[in-house]
């Protein structure tokens, strides 16, 4: 039976792969679709769901791109969680490997009529 070989580099590249899949999380509705609003109409009219905490360590050397992964994952699990509406309380970067850290407050609010 042969074996197969691979060169370092493509193994390399599938093993990040397989890592960067494993943690994605599937939203459960779409991220983009949340909407923004002030606290005082959510603290009104919406429900309040949990708070969302995101995080991100790639982006290269751009701390702007670790930022908007970040606020990317709190999306994400804020939709997941059902939400209509999301309220970013912060986003920036964090500790001495300088992560990408996003927080916010998911809520469901009731459809315009």
């Amino acid at each position: 039976m042969p074996v197969l070989r691979l060169p370092l580099a493509l193994a390399a590249s599938l093993v990040a792969a397989l890592i960067l899949t494993g943690c994605a999380s599937a939203p459960g509705k779409d991220p983009q679709k949340l909407l923004e609003a002030d606290a005082q109409y959510l603290n009104r009219q919406c429900k309040l769901l949990g708070t969302v905490n995101g995080r991100s360590i790639f982006g290269g050397l751009s701390e702007d791109a670790k930022i908007q992964g970040a606020v990317k994952d709190a999306r994400e699990k804020a939709a997941a969680m059902g939400a209509t509406h999301i309220l970013m309380l912060k986003a920036g970067i964090s500790g001495v490997a300088g992560l990408g850290e996003a927080s916010a407050r998911a809520y469901r609010c009731p459809a315009a009529s």
